[in-house]
């Protein structure tokens, strides 16, 4: 029943991952916090995920001797992923973006210019 509330953020985190991408050539660096730090929540969903699927079996087999500590340890990684994700969600809305560029338009040929004032015209 757990997974059920992973997969809308696994959904969630995968699309944020895509436009993220997507978004690196307008925002540069911004966007590439935000790509690591969904890449990293994305991993800890499915770390949690599994960990949902195998405690039960911890459970079963007895384990409760050592059940304590090892949930501790495993609390504490999904407490660190998390932390760093977000850190890294937050540093993609602080960072600098890259500077707006003006369109690169190819140089008109030389025409026609204005003639020179009568005072300096060539002579023949």
């Amino acid at each position: 029943m757990g997974l059920l509330f992973i997969i809308p953020m696994v959904i969630l985190l995968v699309l944020g991952i895509v436009l993220t991408a997507r978004a690196r050539a307008e925002h540069g660096r911004a966007a590439t916090f935000g790509m690591v730090g969904c890449i990293v929540l994305l991993l800890g969903a499915i770390l949690q995920g599994a960990w949902q699927v195998i405690l039960p079996s911890i459970v079963q087999s007895g384990g409760f001797a050592i059940f304590g500590v090892v949930n501790a340890v495993v609390g504490f990684v999904f407490v660190v992923v998390d932390l760093v994700g977000t850190g890294f969600l937050i540093g993609g809305v602080v960072a600098r973006r890259n500077p707006p560029q003006a369109p690169q338009y190819p140089q008109a040929p030389q025409g026609w210019q204005q003639p020179p004032p009568p005072g300096q015209w060539p002579s023949r």
